[in-house]
């Protein structure tokens, strides 16, 4: 009997994000794994939609814009002279950690450089648009009870 993906069961897939007008914008061959059910991650829309497939079986989920990777946060927008940034920050697309007073760190994009002005963005790139997530499933198993006992173990702490 094949299995089918429910409750305990360990799950293999690869996965690749695509822009709404299908652009890659992300490819995974590597087999990315969880525990169904165990709620440890995995957005509920796609873990839903994964429930009662098979392997090889390909799925489509469409994520609204702001659906998964939150909406743009105008606060996390900064503008600053450029020369009040090191020269090794003035390029689109680096990424430049900032530390809060809390020991907190959070990584900035450089998202645009003018002859006099730089702006970090500290939201994530796929913030705010929509995306096709698409999922081909590798393998299906019983997950055994370590697993099963570590994801809960990670779930109530």
């Amino acid at each position: 009997m094949e299995d089918t993906i429910k409750k305990n069961k360990f799950v293999e897939f690869t996965y690749s994000i695509l822009s709404e007008n299908g652009e890659v914008i992300e490819q995974v061959e590597v087999p990315v794994n969880y525990v169904h059910g165990a709620k440890m991650g995995l957005w509920p829309k796609l873990e839903d939609a994964l429930e009662n497939k098979k392997v090889d079986d390909q799925v489509n989920v469409t994520f609204e814009p702001g659906e998964v990777f939150g909406e743009i946060d105008e606060s996390l927008i900064f503008e600053d002279d450029i020369k009040n940034v090191p020269e090794e920050y003035r390029e689109l697309g680096k990424i430049v950690e900032f530390q809060n007073d809390a020991g907190d760190v959070k990584p900035f994009r450089v998202t645009e450089i003018t002859d006099s002005k730089i702006i970090l963005d500290g939201n994530h790139p796929l913030c705010n648009i929509k995306i096709n997530f698409n999922v081909n499933i590798i393998s299906i198993r019983d997950a055994s009870e370590t697993e099963i006992n570590a994801l809960n173990e990670v779930t109530e702490s």
